[in-house]
């Protein structure tokens, strides 16, 4: 309609023209245009009235006056802190000029899509949302535009958008279904809106309020999908326009998005003047004969000031009409009494916390109230609140300040889905005006934005259908964990974040305990290459993961290896030498920081610096009473020091080079040093004076050592050889050659017969110092040998490389015992404890780390003394001693509580393949793959020997009496245990037999074969009862249980088996082993079922589920035998790493935890936490 007058007022201005131009003229002209000519003039004034009409029209059509009804006289026509709506378009004043050029730029012409998009932007309590409710929508609407009611975007802006269009059409439908229509795809909002204004062309008005709720409550992805309907609804349909508002403040940041050019002509709010403040507080009072005493209006507009003060003065306002009502008069003293603008809002706050009652403090009421407050950057904002998300205290809380209108409530849903009743702050005023909660909020504000980020996680969840694409892992996870404990005292988080973060947790469980059980394979794969890491792993896979029997497993395969004891710190460059006390007390170490240091041998504890002047030390050496210390460095003296006090005692000079090496004579009278300038010089330690000058050498000598007799010392050169040296005649005695590069380690063994050496040839090499012969020829190290140690048995040695490890090798064969990884560079120094269960080593790393050689794992005791894999390990009659059979061709007896060795150790000449004592335990009956049976007394005398056919098993029965064992003929026989006369032969089975096991009762024996089976005999009718099979390898050992009603076996094919000892029946499988399963061992109680396999486990399992219960023990080999103690509390197994072991039966992980903590000294690098999947963030 606006452009058809916009036409007729052009055509009438034509029309004007013309007659005008008639009206002047003087020319002839036709008749007809005489007529014309004589009525211009009038028609000239018509045409002018014409257009002066037209135009206010036009001005009225573009500038509608704001509409005007009765307003009643018992209605507030005050708002309060809450926005003014359209309905109370009657009481909004103050505003109308700009509310009418909103409505004539929206009613505009307008070409682009974001010429259709208007922002209103102004400060928090400005009244931005009120210009446009009741302003500019009542204008709008009386021009008959359809418009759509005002919405929040919230967390979900389209899904608000949806709620709006559903609530434009009466309800008729649900928000969902119009949600589904939206999101169909980019025509959707248009169609809605085409469908809402019923297919006639009306302009359409979407009002968006509080848009900043874009960036401080809706996420990335919503946004944008928001953003994106709208853009493209105003690209496809000119009849719509948007009309938002937003606080000035969150502008930059949307500016910031991909769809800034929506924004690019915002419309800032004018400020009110004294005038437009002064309608404000009148007019609507006027309304309803509300009057002001003289002055009380000029003051309430003196004290409102700025527009920043307009919520604290449409608060007051309204307090004003329920202090006076109807009617009534504002004067000065009821205006101060309420505390006038700057009070007022305050003041109401602290009534209302007042009415609460002493049972509720203020510091409750703020934990409350945090709850309704979110924090984006530096921005604060309301934030809505679930009624059912609160308490029946918090409700106490939110009720009062609802009643005191400073919250205010609203539902969010669908109707007849079901609505939701939210509360919320009336106005943001509140956090800033009320001292308490600004404050509280300033506290807590770095708290409040986690809970936003996590709520704005748990709203992308939440829409996406709770996906588990977007549950929390890693980094996120550990964050959201962390904020959700500090958030207990910051208003807490919503329902949604916290059904997050658990569900996030519980899948988290899953994956890490998959990480736990991978991390348990790997450490059970390299704990003996690399122990301290395997510690590591296997601690961070049970107390950050899930334990899992493989991480468990790991534990114990990382005890059992983890030879690592002590690390000495305090250095700060190589620490090139260890050396320790004699009496065992304290270990010395020399270092390129230029100190020596002494340190505690149990703690590492620093108990000495001796500082040599800052200049490099090589090397240290105890005398033979561990009360002083010799150093030898690069100022070319050697240092001797009381070990006590730290005091310098002498200076042993004559040098002309770099000290290398120190060493103390054994009988403690002369000191000895390897020089680089080719010399060894001996002291006298007594007295200083120089006694020899030993020159032979063609290059730097670095190493010397003097036999145990002190008669000889040698020296190690760079000129690739060792000379042995006569040390009371100064005259070389031998020189040994065979090196390809410098020799620097050189070490006597204890009985002075042999002579070590280490060189850069990678190789140790060990010599017969008679003779100069080479004894053995040590490989292994893959890089230069610096070191070398002899145990104080004589019969290992150690050495140190700068492959960064120590080897051990036997004296006697050269087989390597073990290999020591910790250090992370060149190991140096190496030097082996008094009592020789300890190794102490020095490296480039500037550490010092003493190594435990018999490390103990999950394991109550160790017996460690074979030389071969132990076969089998059996308890004595009351659990005290403890017998083996090994490979050695040894049967030995052991302290079952110590370890030590218990008895006699009785020789044999082949490996002994079974053991087994009498139940009285005054008898011990063995077998030998030569074909022997034996059955000796306590003491090692034999009672009686049969030999024949080779026997892997054998049992005594229960009483004592007779004696079972399994040949490698395939037959079982019954011995008579006084004599050895054979009582039965059973011959069932079609290959070997190995082990026998009698029932309790002593009538039923079971027999295991190669065969595949296990056959089950009446022994008092010599007859095969039931033959177990289904196992797909050999059946290795035969367990009863002690009712009789059921047998395991132990089988190659990776399980155990429970069956029924009367039909045969497979009852169940005992699956989870990863290797042989060689033993199996029933408990006296019967609730529990033992196995031992050659994945070097030794596992329990419930008898009743057949379910592995733990892994109680983990062995360097295979496991080849597993017994229970009579009590049931211990197992003891045999293995052919060498040892037996005892086990308790139900593992303290807790303490093995303790235990791993104390062995290692750093922490996984974040490299290694991210190689092993484990979480970064441990907060």
């Amino acid at each position: 309609m606006q452009v058809a007058l916009q036409i007729m007022l052009v055509l009438v201005a034509c029309l004007l023209g013309i007659a005008t131009n008639y009206a002047t003229s003087t020319d002839d002209v036709p008749w007809v245009l005489q007529v014309i000519q004589r009525v211009s003039v009038p028609a000239i004034g018509l045409l002018v009235v014409a257009m002066v009409v037209g135009q206010v029209f036009v001005y009225r059509l573009e500038n509608p006056a704001s509409p005007r009804v009765e307003w009643p006289r018992d209605r507030v026509p005050y708002p309060g802190l809450d926005a003014f709506d359209e309905h109370e378009a009657p009481v909004y004043f103050g505003r109308e000029s700009q509310a009418a050029e909103l409505t004539r730029r929206l009613h505009g012409t307008a070409t682009r899509p974001a010429e259709r998009f208007l922002l209103l932007v102004g400060a928090s309590g400005s009244g931005k949302s009120s210009l446009v409710r009741a302003g500019v929508m009542p204008r709008l609407r009386e021009r008959r535009w359809t418009l759509v009611p005002a919405f929040s975007p919230g967390a979900s802006p389209l899904a608000a958008l949806a709620a709006a269009l559903a609530d434009a059409v009466g309800g008729q439908e649900p928000a969902a279904a119009v949600l589904r229509r939206l999101r169909q795809g980019p025509d959707g909002l248009r169609a809605e809106l085409s469908r809402l204004r019923g297919g006639r062309f009306r302009r359409v008005l979407v009002v968006i309020d509080q848009f900043e709720e874009l960036v401080t409550l809706a996420g990335e992805r919503e946004r944008a999908q928001f953003l994106d309907a709208l853009r493209q609804c105003l690209e496809r349909d000119p009849a719509v326009r948007v009309l938002a508002t937003l606080r000035v403040d969150l502008l930059g940041r949307l500016l910031g998005t991909s769809h800034a050019e929506l924004l690019q002509h915002p419309v800032a709010i004018g400020t009110l003047g004294r005038a437009q403040l002064a309608q404000v507080v009148e007019c609507p009072g006027a309304l309803v004969s509300l009057g002001f005493a003289p002055g009380v209006v000029d003051t309430i507009v003196d004290e409102t000031g700025t527009d920043d003060a307009l919520p604290l003065l449409a608060y007051l306002l309204q307090e004003l009409y329920f202090a006076s009502g109807p009617g009534g008069t504002v004067t000065e003293e009821l205006y101060r009494q309420l505390g006038g603008v700057p009070g007022a809002l305050a003041r109401q706050a602290d009534n209302t916390v007042a009415s609460l009652g002493s049972g509720v403090g203020i510091d409750a009421v703020l934990r409350v109230l945090l709850k309704f407050v979110t924090v984006e950057g530096q921005d604060v904002a309301r934030r809505h609140v679930m009624l059912s998300e609160l308490t029946e205290q918090e409700r106490h809380v939110v009720d009062a300040f609802i009643d005191a209108r400073l919250l205010r409530t609203g539902v969010r849903g669908d109707v007849p889905a079901g609505q939701e009743p939210y509360a919320e702050v009336t106005h943001e005023a509140l956090f800033r005006q009320w001292a308490p909660l600004r404050q509280e909020v300033e506290a807590h504000a770095e708290r409040l934005r986690e809970r936003a980020e996590l709520e704005r996680w748990a709203g992308d969840w939440e829409r996406s259908g709770r996906s588990d694409d977007y549950l929390l892992t890693g980094e996120r996870l550990g964050a959201a964990r962390r904020w959700l404990q500090a958030l207990e005292g910051s208003g807490g988080a919503s329902a949604p974040a916290r059904a997050l973060v658990e569900a996030s947790q519980r899948r988290d469980l899953t994956f890490l305990s998959r990480v736990s059980d991978s991390i348990g394979r790997t450490v059970l794969a390299s704990a003996e290459t690399e122990p301290e890491r395997a510690l590591l792993l296997s601690l961070a896979a049970l107390g950050e993961c899930t334990p899992t029997p493989s991480a468990r497993r790991g534990l114990m395969a990382a005890l059992a290896v983890g030879h690592l004891r002590t690390r000495i710190d305090g250095h700060t460059d190589t620490v090139r030498h260890i050396a320790w006390s004699p009496d065992g007390r304290m270990l010395a170490t020399a270092s390129r920081d230029g100190t020596a240091r002494i340190h505690d041998a149990h703690s590492g504890r620093t108990l000495l610096v001796l500082p040599c002047e800052g200049v490099m030390v090589e090397s240290v050496a105890w005398s033979p009473d561990s009360t002083k210390v010799a150093t030898a460095g690069r100022d070319r003296v050697v240092r001797i020091w009381d070990a006590a006090s730290g005091e310098p005692l002498r200076l042993l000079s004559g040098a002309e080079d770099v000290g290398r090496q120190v060493a103390w004579s054994p009988d403690g009278r002369y000191v000895a040093a390897g020089f680089k300038d080719q010399v060894v010089r001996v002291w006298d330690a007594g007295t200083g004076t120089l006694v020899h000058e030993l020159r032979g050498h063609g290059g730097d000598v670095w190493g010397v050592a003097w036999s145990p007799d002190a008669r000889r010392l040698a020296s190690a050169s760079h000129d690739q050889t060792v000379i042995v040296w006569d040390a009371a005649a100064g005259a070389a005695d031998v020189t040994l050659t065979g090196h390809s590069d410098f020799v620097e380690g050189v070490a006597w063994s204890p009985d002075g017969r042999s002579l070590a050496t280490g060189s850069g040839d990678h190789t140790a090499r060990i010599w017969d110092t008679a003779t100069g012969e080479l004894r053995l020829l040590l490989r292994g190290h893959t890089d230069y040998v610096w070191n070398l140690a002899w145990s104080p048995d004589g019969r290992m040695l150690a050495s140190a490389s700068s492959d960064r490890t120590v080897r051990i090798v036997g004296t006697e064969d050269a087989k390597v015992l073990a290999v020591l990884r910790g250090h992370t560079d060149t190991v140096w120094g190496v030097a082996w404890s008094p009592c020789g269960t300890r190794l102490a080593t020095s490296s480039t790393d500037g550490t010092g780390v003493v190594w435990d050689l018999r490390p103990r794992g999950a394991e109550a005791m160790c017996a460690d003394g074979h030389q071969g894999p132990v076969n089998e390990a059996a308890w004595s009659d009351d659990d005290s001693l403890i017998a083996t059979a090994s490979d050695d061709g040894t049967v030995r007896v052991w302290d079952a509580a110590t370890g030590a060795p218990a008895g006699p150790t009785t020789t044999l000449d082949d490996r002994a393949w079974s053991v087994s004592w009498a139940p009285q335990g005054d008898r011990l009956a063995f077998s030998t793959n030569d074909g022997l049976l034996q059955v000796a007394d306590g003491r090692g005398g034999t009672l009686f020997e049969h030999r024949g056919e080779v026997v892997e098993g054998c049992a005594w029965s229960p009483d004592g009496r007779r004696l079972a064992t399994g040949g490698h003929d395939g037959t079982v026989r019954v011995l008579a245990a006084r004599d050895g006369t054979e009582l039965m032969k059973l011959t069932e089975h079609q290959d070997w037999v190995g082990r026998v096991a009698w029932s309790p009762s002593g009538r039923l024996l079971a027999s295991c074969s190669d065969d595949r089976t296990c056959r089950l005999w009446d022994t008092t009718e010599s007859r095969q009862l039931t033959v177990l099979r289904g196992h797909d390898n050999y059946v290795e050992d035969a367990a009863w249980s002690p009712d009789e009603a059921q047998v395991a076996t132990a089988s190659g094919d990776w399980k155990a088996a429970v069956w029924d000892a009367a039909t045969g029946r497979r009852i169940d499988l005992l699956k989870g082993h990863e290797g042989r399963v060689r033993a199996v061992a029933w408990s006296p109680d019967g609730r529990s079922i033992a196995t031992g396999s050659d994945d070097g486990t030794v596992r329990v399992w419930s008898a009743a589920t057949f379910e592995e219960a733990a892994v109680v023990g983990v062995h360097q080999d295979k496991v080849t035998s597993v017994a229970w103690s009579r009590d049931g509390a211990r197992l003891l197994t045999g293995s052919a790493d060498g040892t037996a072991r005892v086990w308790p039966a139900v593992p303290d992980y807790d303490r093995l935890e303790a235990a791993a903590r104390t062995r290692v000294f750093r922490t996984l690098t974040e490299e290694e936490r991210r190689h092993h999947m484990l979480p970064l963030d441990l907060s």
